[in-house]
């Protein structure tokens, strides 16, 4: 028995099956499948039901997958503590949402690289909602969201920055205001599952706007890039008009009073390894300041 192969048991566990915890493992499913195969073999039981396709966790396997979490939990704050006490070492396993890491965080991780040669950072990203659910199930150690509307209280969550959102149109479009362009425009809806696309939406739905959806785009840099090319209005944060696009279209502050949304680092409530993710977070608002922007 070794600790890969209780990572893919727990894997397994998580994601109900052994394709998906082949992709999140980056290994193939043969290999997962033989590991599995090697545990129940030198613990003489089964832990899996095998009459199923694919191959499901019975009863017992579900149990040991439990047992096998707190081994892994245990491992990890044992390779942690064994460092130097002053020492920052270690892999943190980050998401972030789509387009913040395109210039924050490579300027962060320059940085930190220098301060902490011997830590290494994992950037996965997705949108909010899924990447919380990651930190949840312990897939990752953090991750940069937009803060959810309702908090969560499995998580703690620290304030990287707050960004203004805008409304961008068309270069040509005849309107003069936020509430014009959406209306009179076809819609670019960011995509509505992410934590970005629920505020969009609330506040739309506050204003008793009627919107005419063209779209639905899962990044900010598109909205943009459609806007630019003429086909309809939508909202992105600020930070994304700093191109020669973002320059050439029309934008107006979103919302009335204007709304921004919430940069957060999420990470688990008493997290073994949070200081990994603090220096990693003390950075970040280090270079965001006050006025810093990003994209989701």
């Amino acid at each position: 028995m070794n600790i890969p192969q209780l990572r893919t048991l727990v894997a397994i566990a998580d994601h109900t099956g052994f394709a998906v915890a082949a992709e999140r493992l980056f290994v193939t499913p043969a290999a997962v499948s033989q590991q599995m195969r090697a545990l129940e073999d030198e613990l003489q039981v089964a832990l899996f039901d095998r009459t199923t396709r694919p191959p499901r966790l019975n009863a017992h396997g579900v149990h040991i997958a439990g047992r096998a979490r707190e081994v892994l939990a245990a491992f990890d704050t044992f390779a942690e503590e064994a460092r130097a006490a002053d020492e920052i070492a270690g892999v943190l396993a980050l998401g972030c949402i789509s387009g913040f890491s395109s210039d924050l965080i490579p300027m962060a991780l320059g940085n930190l690289r220098k301060r902490y040669p011997r830590l290494r950072i994992r950037i996965e990203e997705g949108q909010s909602a899924p990447l919380m659910t990651q930190v949840r199930r312990r897939e990752l150690d953090a991750a940069i969201v937009t803060a959810p509307m309702v908090r969560e209280p499995e998580l703690e969550m620290l304030s990287i920055t707050n960004e203004p959102l805008v409304v961008v149109a068309p270069p040509d479009a005849r309107v003069s205001a936020w509430d014009e362009a959406l209306t009179a425009l076809p819609f670019l809806r960011v995509n509505r599952l992410s934590g970005m696309g629920k505020l969009i939406d609330a506040t739309i739905r506050n204003a008793g706007l009627v919107v005419s959806d063209a779209m639905e785009l899962d990044s900010s840099d598109v909205v943009l890039s459609m806007a630019h090319a003429g086909l309809g209005a939508g909202v992105i944060p600020a930070g994304r008009l700093k191109g020669e696009q973002g320059q050439a279209v029309r934008s107006f502050p979103f919302g009335d009073p204007p709304v921004s949304r919430q940069v957060v680092l999420v990470e688990r409530l008493n997290y073994e390894r949070s200081d990994l993710s603090q220096v990693l977070y003390l950075e970040l608002k280090r270079l965001t300041g006050a006025d810093a922007s990003a994209g989701d």
